[in-house]
């Protein structure tokens, strides 16, 4: 069972009973009223043992609910049914404490069985109401007859048979609020489910949320990365490129761009295959991407070309940045494809010009590029 279910269950249990209590109270405060105002001869000692009967067993029963760890089904019927039979006795043993008001028990009852409302159900409330007539006509009968108590015995009966009106009305009263306790359980337990679905629903749905955005992540990834180098893709440059074009043409801030082509690469992969072709690719491209400062950006051109885009520097800084590119590459050492394998790269240089397409930077750099080629390779040429 939850800690809610028992910390529910606890709270009910001694809100029963300290109702009870209650009604012990009540009924006490009326029996000594009665003695001071010369109604009842009922004594003292008599309201005091009554009290502290009544009174103890409630608090047992409250010391019982409060100490006890797992409140079961059955131990709140025992809890409920026992209290019913202690109120029972007790009134039997109160309306014979009571003597000339006999009668007043019956008010008594009557409050109890209101007090009773909010936890019994139809058929309890009538036995509540039929064994509290059946005290009261045979406690009187007893009283009258064998106690020798005055009274009229005819005239309790008779002030019984007016106690049950109001007591059936009770009754009632008791079985639409079972109906509808019963119906807000109910509805309580389907909206738990439900609701444990729901979360558990929303959970799913979020998970492939989740998943998806992961997906279309790498969809757009794949979209704008070039497979083999992990580079940025011509589609990604080209896009770039326009940005870099509106920003340095609003600003002033220009940009350069630096074209290189692997020399003699088809030589590589006629002589030592295209997957070795490939890892010069990679080489390659992880030599540009650590030559460079992070908003620099690097992407693959197509075949054996890349692009390579520097923010904010001029010419000269430009142009150190192309060498040591260049550098960086030559040095770098491939034993893995052959012994003194070596990779150099041909450069062309170029910086944006204010308001001209990036169709004609490109060519510029690709004219530089050429131009290196054709000067022997291994080398870059500027515009």
């Amino acid at each position: 069972m939850k800690i809610d279910d028992q910390q529910r269950r606890r709270g009910t249990l001694l809100k029963y009973t300290f109702f009870v209590m209650l009604a012990y109270s009540i009924t006490q405060v009326g029996t000594l009223s009665a003695h001071w105002l010369g109604l009842s001869s009922v004594s003292y000692v008599e309201i005091l043992g009554v009290t502290a009967l009544s009174l103890g067993i409630s608090l047992g029963f409250v010391a019982l609910i409060q100490f006890k760890k797992t409140l079961s089904h059955r131990f709140t019927k025992f809890v409920f049914f026992g209290q019913f039979l202690v109120w029972l006795v007790m009134y039997a043993v109160w309306l014979l404490v009571l003597r000339e008001t006999r009668v007043m028990a019956l008010f008594f009852g009557l409050m109890a069985l209101t007090f009773s409302l909010s936890n019994t159900k139809l058929m309890q409330s009538l036995v509540i109401t039929l064994a509290t007539c059946l005290i009261q006509v045979g406690g009187s009968y007893f009283a009258i007859y064998s106690l020798q108590q005055p009274g009229v015995w005819a005239q309790e009966v008779f002030y019984t048979l007016c106690f049950l009106p109001s007591a059936l009305f009770i009754c009632s009263l008791s079985g639409q609020y079972a109906k509808q306790r019963a119906e807000i359980n109910e509805a309580k337990r389907v909206a738990e489910k439900h609701s444990d679905a729901l979360v558990l629903e929303m959970g799913k749905v979020q998970y492939a949320n989740a998943e998806l955005e992961k997906a279309f992540g790498r969809i757009e990834e794949l979209a704008i990365r070039d497979e083999l180098t992990g580079l940025h893709n011509r589609r990604y440059l080209m896009d770039s490129l326009e940005r870099e074009k509106i920003r340095a043409d609003r600003t002033g801030r220009l940009f350069s761009i630096v074209m290189l082509d692997v020399d003699h690469f088809k030589r590589v992969n006629d002589t030592y295959g295209h997957l070795q072709g490939d890892v010069v690719l990679k080489a390659v491209a992880k030599a540009a991407q650590a030559a460079f400062r992070v908003n620099d950006f690097c992407a693959r051109y197509g075949g054996e070309e890349f692009v390579v885009v520097l923010e904010e520097v001029d010419s000269a800084g430009g142009m150190i940045c192309t060498q040591r590119l260049r550098q960086s590459i030559e040095a770098l050492q491939l034993p893995e494809i052959a012994e003194g394998f070596r990779v150099t790269v041909s450069l062309g240089y170029t910086q944006y010009r204010k308001m001209e397409p990036i169709a004609h930077t490109i060519a510029r750099a690709d004219a530089a590029l050429y131009r290196a080629k054709a000067a022997g390779r291994n080398r870059a040429e500027f515009d």
